[in-house]
């Protein structure tokens, strides 16, 4: 006789919006994963190509099926190829520093939880590929 309202409770209580905040954490590693794709790809495209590069991968990781799972449109990345300046002399940059920004809608839209959309913001640094110059 009460089984029924208790089952109710517990799925419009409790699991709906546990499963919204797994959705927000996974989304959260699916932004991390297109800002470690786009800092990759800027470093072994050098200081000239470094924004096409890194666009370019988060406009494939926007069309992918993690794009699709968190409903984020593409990414907006900042890249910074002179990050930090020429720290060994020799008149080339050695790092690349993209940051991206990933917005993500949540699952469910619940009344009785903040259900606007979420930005994540993701600062990545790597070494520039060498291409040969030493």
């Amino acid at each position: 006789m009460e089984l029924g309202p208790a089952m109710f409770i517990i799925l419009i209580i409790v699991l709906i919006p546990c499963i919204d905040f797994m959705q927000i954490g996974l989304a959260y590693a699916c932004g991390w994963y297109a800002n470690h794709l786009a800092t990759r790809e800027a470093a072994c495209a050098g200081p000239a190509n470094a924004v096409t590069a890194a666009n370019n991968a988060t406009a494939v990781w926007a069309s992918s099926g993690l794009g699709a799972f968190v409903h984020a449109p593409p990414p907006v990345n900042t890249v910074n190829a002179n990050f930090p300046p020429d720290i060994d002399g020799d008149g080339i940059n050695d790092y690349v520093q993209v940051q991206t920004q990933v917005t993500i809608e949540p699952m469910f839209k619940l009344p009785f939880v903040a259900s606007q959309p979420i930005t994540f913001q993701y600062t990545g640094v790597r070494p520039l590929e060498e291409k040969g110059l030493h």
